[in-house]
């Protein structure tokens, strides 16, 4: 019997664009062997993740998900037609709501309040199995460690997690709180790695050989055309900031394939064979397989292709949403053609 694959599926951060992996998850999910070994995400993918990975008992992952994005689309009612796309700045009630100690605003490190959040995501998510080291699927998501400057991951497999581990993934200054957990304060994993992929691969690979494939929504394109006015340039800053920074990682394990064709070749000789003789031979094979490298899976991307600019990361409208769920299923229903 073929052993079943591992898989892995790793969701990119960027607010309202989270919507883009309500899309791609009712395609992955419409498919009943879709049950990945380990979800991983960054600030809104965060979110994502919890919710596919913990979702609150007598709701099924992708319930839990709907769920949430029922409750975080802002209406605009009682806005003009053409800003509607900015109501969300006057709060919204399930994700997020403005400050009003206005008296105290000098010493302000944020401007919004994310309580609603914390109960939004209390209501949709089973906190308990939350908790659980041996809950899965796994469950990975990262943030940035404020004083150390370094990512920091979240793994649940090492003693569980709590909602704080969630927000703090998504704690995106200067608009939402800083999170303490213990004695570190973290801010939103995207400013320092917008795509965990790489955290997902150690993961993974720690696993028992077979095949693996990871699924990549990237909410950022990395290709995109040339700027030619200062709005265009700002945009495309700040898309590149948040884009996938994994495709070097990647060469460099598709590199590693060959030193794993070569232990692979090795062990499968017999023990007497002469080459094992050379003691060099020996010294190098020891050394290598103390390294556990694994070949690199197979990943399966799956991209916006537009750049975001203006207020894209914060429409939470109707008809936003509703748009990037429907382009976020088209393009993962392409990507699963050509794979």
């Amino acid at each position: 019997m073929s052993q079943q694959p591992q898989i892995g599926l790793v969701l990119q951060g960027g607010g309202a664009l989270g919507a883009y992996e309500l899309g791609a998850a009712r395609r992955l999910y419409q498919d009943d062997d879709f049950q990945p070994d380990l979800i991983a995400g960054v600030s809104i993918g965060a979110i994502t993740a919890v919710l596919l990975a913990r979702p609150a008992k007598g709701l099924k992952p992708l319930e839990a998900l709907e769920q949430f994005w029922k409750l975080v689309t802002v209406s605009g009612e009682g806005f003009p037609p053409p800003f509607r796309s900015y109501a969300s700045a006057f709060g919204n009630r399930h994700f997020f709501m403005p400050r009003t100690d206005f008296f105290n605003f000098p010493n302000w490190t944020y401007i919004y309040d994310t309580g609603p959040l914390r109960q939004t995501l209390a209501r949709l998510v089973d906190v308990a199995a939350l908790a659980d080291g041996t809950a899965k699927p796994g469950l990975l998501v990262s943030a940035t460690d404020i004083a150390e400057g370094q990512i920091a991951y979240f793994d649940s497999a090492k003693g569980g997690m709590s909602l704080d581990h969630i927000l703090a993934s998504g704690s995106l200054p200067p608009s939402f709180p800083m999170t303490e957990i213990g004695e570190h304060f973290y801010w939103d994993g995207g400013l320092f790695d917008n795509t965990p992929l790489g955290a997902v691969l150690d993961r993974l690979g720690a696993g028992e050989g077979g095949e693996r494939v990871v699924y990549v929504v990237n909410l950022f394109p990395n290709k995109a055309s040339i700027p030619t006015t200062m709005p265009q340039v700002i945009d495309r800053m700040s898309n590149l900031q948040f884009a996938n920074k994994t495709r070097e990682d990647v060469k460099l394990m598709e590199r590693f394939n060959q030193v794993v064709a070569l232990i692979t070749a090795l062990r499968a000789r017999p023990p007497d064979d002469a080459i094992f003789s050379d003691d060099a031979v020996k010294s190098a094979l020891e050394a290598l397989e103390k390294q556990n490298y694994v070949s690199v899976p197979r990943i399966v991307q799956i991209t916006r292709p537009q750049q975001i600019g203006d207020t894209g990361a914060s429409d939470f409208s109707p008809e936003t949403v509703a748009a990037r769920a429907a382009e976020g299923y088209r393009q993962t229903e392409l990507a699963l053609r050509r794979t």
